[in-house]
């Protein structure tokens, strides 16, 4: 038996682990980690968790699935009948191209939406470069709850992007906010577990008893939806205790007496009936993780998606700032560009969007704290210190994506006549379902492509297939952190699956943008990207294992300042006043709470948020046996105390149940978990039940986001970041 490997990078997950591909017979049959067998610890880590992983197990199971999308497809019924006339790339192409020139040419280039996700490697930057040139400011994504805010405000206060660097022997102290690396990044939570062994500290700060919060020297369990208090709170313990950094931010921070005034308003017994955290524990949570340098503080979703988050995200950067673990060994990192190759955000040329066009984008007023006007503002200051242009893509440049599917409803501010779906699954991922579902019925086109047909998929015009993450290249990293990794693709793609790449280059060919596609294959734009570094795609892989990973040092800030107006560290932020905003945190009780809607609370007692199903990426992998056998059904974890009130048993079914609708999961005891809270996975469907309407995969049976409202009460109010945890519920038992 013939048996060969290749080397990959797994587009199963964010992790972007780098694996070899398992090849028998010309079949894939599974993958393992690069450098299996390796002695080094480092190895032995990465091989454990790639080889525990059911996603990568199931890869022989994936790569040629029966539900796998192979041809392209045309509708032949009305949208949600599955109903299907399969049709050659071009003639999908030729009617794509020519539906949206006809939508330009009437309504604006800005009345067709984007809503491209980016993952399995879709390598979005090219989606961007076609939409630039291609008129268009509705870009319709995921960054407002997934990174794009924090790394707003990252820029915004101290230039850069304040990025968690794995941990180090150096770092003496880890705060882990809202992020369960047991869960989400292994190799992340088999470092910090060698440090534990070393004697570093650990702080989590999370409502859930994870794995993680099980080892921590400290635990602090908030009310959901309270962090800012409870980080206010800490930075009143750090600085009325003169526990701060005094020469880094005498030096180095501008307005630490204006923030110093407002944590005043926030002493630990205050928060503590906020927040649910006793005040002394708030009290010994600050003053360890301010004494204990270098430190360092990581965050997760859980941080980025509850009310209040631009104050969240401001504290979050603020600890490590006024403590003096900004930029230093072993402490929080100031990532840069990589300096070797041509970066994402050249690909991009959002340059090539005017700057009229940009003023259009759904919320660029309402939101300015997520605007082209803030990302101006910005690259301006970054260029004092990066020579490196700064990529928008993934961080700015999206519209507001509710009200992107209501303008398809009500044509307000502009009508939105046609979609286009890359990698996404809108009618799982976002907040109040069923009015994406109204939008994707209105919308005059749509246009989808996927690995899988999924419920979004089921409401498209054409469907195309998507080569996955196995049959096209990838290069990941380089913009926001400078460690680049590539991998070519394993086999060429099955059927006509094709690579993202293929879809924005000929529809660029096909309306005008010849001149700017001057690149035939997705190979040849890695060729291009990689040319400063001296290699090609496929010499980069086996001469130097696919990595680029320069040093970037520490503390440079000591040669260049940071990237922001004043050139210090802005904790009273001169870009936030001057956009009329409070330029310093603070703690908003959320609208909706047993604080501030007590008659609300009468009939929905409860607080749901959701957690992260480790088996599970996303929205992603239900079709596959090796996952769905270990996560067979959607989890509400319950406090069994709770459950014994209400008359629930441990695998019983239950609605949880929000002013907006309900939705079915199965109990698992939970003790790590208050009786006044309950968690639920989400992003649930399931690819066995019948596809055609009303189910559309059981699209609306499981879906946490299907009864989480959008709005003004569900949103914040400077970046537009909508609320997908700390919401008031009800549960009770399925007796059905």
């Amino acid at each position: 038996m013939d048996k060969e490997m290749r080397r990959a990078i797994c587009g199963m997950c964010t992790n972007k682990c780098v694996v070899n591909v398992i090849i028998e017979d010309d079949k894939i049959t599974g993958q393992e980690y690069v450098h299996r067998g390796s002695e080094k610890r480092s190895a032995r880590k990465w091989t454990s968790i790639v080889g525990s992983c059911p996603r990568a197990r199931g890869v022989a199971e994936y790569i040629d699935h029966p539900q796998r999308l192979n041809y392209p497809m045309k509708r032949a019924g009305e949208r949600g009948d599955n109903k299907w006339q399969r049709v050659t790339w071009e003639e999908a192409l030729d009617d794509i191209a020519s539906r949206l020139a006809r939508i330009r040419d009437q309504y604006g280039a800005e009345a067709v939406a984007f809503n491209c996700i980016g993952e399995n490697g879709c390598s979005d930057e090219y989606r961007a470069r076609f939409q630039n040139i291609f008129g268009s400011p509705t870009y319709a994504g995921q960054a407002q709850i997934c990174y794009g805010v924090a790394a707003a405000l990252s820029f915004v206060h101290v230039g850069g992007a304040v990025h968690f660097h794995f941990p180090n022997r150096l770092t003496r102290c880890i705060m882990l906010l809202g992020r369960n690396p047991a869960s989400s990044t292994r190799y992340e939570w088999l470092q910090i577990l060698d440090l534990l062994e070393q004697g570093t500290k650990l702080i989590v700060v999370d409502p859930r008893g994870t794995e993680a919060a099980m080892r921590a020297d400290i635990w602090l369990q908030p009310r959901p939806g309270t962090d800012a208090a409870l980080l206010l709170g800490m930075a009143n313990v750090i600085i009325s205790e003169d526990l701060y950094d005094k020469a880094f931010v005498d030096k180095w921070c501008y307005g630490f007496d204006k923030l110093a005034e407002r944590v005043k308003e926030y002493p630990p017994e205050k928060v503590a009936e906020i927040t649910w955290v006793p005040a002394e524990k708030i009290r010994e949570a600050a003053r360890l993780y301010a004494t204990s340098k270098p430190a360092t503080v990581a965050h997760g979703m859980g941080l980025e998606m509850v009310p209040n988050v631009t104050s969240v995200l401001q504290m979050r950067y603020f600890l490590p700032t006024i403590t003096g673990n900004i930029d230093a060994p072993g402490g929080d990192w100031i990532l840069g560009p990589n300096p070797n190759i041509i970066l994402q955000a050249q690909i991009e040329v959002h340059d090539m969007l005017s700057r009229e066009q940009k003023a259009k984008m759904i919320g660029e007023k309402e939101f300015k704290l997520w605007s082209w006007d803030l990302f101006h503002r910005v690259e301006e200051n970054f260029k004092k210190v990066e020579k490196r242009p700064l990529a928008a893509w993934w961080w700015i440049g999206g519209a507001y994506t509710p009200d992107v599917y209501r303008a398809m409803i009500t044509g307000k501010p502009y009508p939105v006549k046609a979609l286009i779906t890359e990698g996404a699954n809108p009618l799982l991922t976002l907040p109040n379902a069923r009015m994406v579902y109204e939008g994707m019925k209105k919308v005059d086109f749509h246009v989808a492509m996927d690995i899988f047909m999924t419920p979004s998929c089921l409401m498209a015009d054409y469907v195309l297939p998507a080569a996955s993450y196995l049959e096209k290249p990838l290069i990941y990293g380089g913009d926001f952190f400078h460690i680049v990794s590539a991998g070519e693709a394993v086999i060429s793609p099955m059927y006509e699956r094709k690579p993202e790449y293929y879809l924005w280059r000929e529809l660029g060919l096909r309306l005008g943008q010849e001149k700017y596609w001057p690149w035939k294959t997705l190979e040849d734009a890695c060729d291009y990207r990689l040319a400063p570094l001296g290699f090609t795609l496929k010499s980069f892989v086996e001469e130097r294992g696919g990595i680029d990973a320069p040093h970037v040092g520490y503390l440079k800030y000591e040669k260049t300042g940071f990237g922001t107006p004043t050139g210090k560290v802005e904790l009273y932020s001169t870009i936030m006043e001057d956009l009329g905003y409070d330029p310093l945190p603070k703690y908003v009780e959320p609208p909706q709470s047993f604080v501030s809607s007590t008659e609300l609370a009468k009939d929905f007692p409860m607080i749901v948020i959701s957690h992260r199903n480790r088996n599970l990426y996303q929205s992603q992998g239900r079709q596959i046996g090796t996952v769905r056998r270990k996560s067979p059904a959607p989890i509400a974890q319950l406090n069994p105390q709770k459950a014994a009130e209400i008359g629930v048993e441990d695998g019983d079914w239950v609605w949880v149940e929000t002013p907006l609708g309900k939705a079915r999961f199965k109990c698992q005891y939970f003790s790590g978990i208050d009786p006044r809270v309950v968690s639920t996975e989400f992003a649930w469907w399931f690819p066995e039940k019948p596809a055609e309407e009303p189910s559309l995969h059981g699209a609306w049976e499981s879906n946490i986001n299907a009864i989480l409202n959008e709005g003004p009460d569900f949103r914040d109010s400077m970046t537009g970041a909508w609320v997908l945890r700390a919401v008031q519920c009800r549960v009770y038992k399925d007796e059905g």
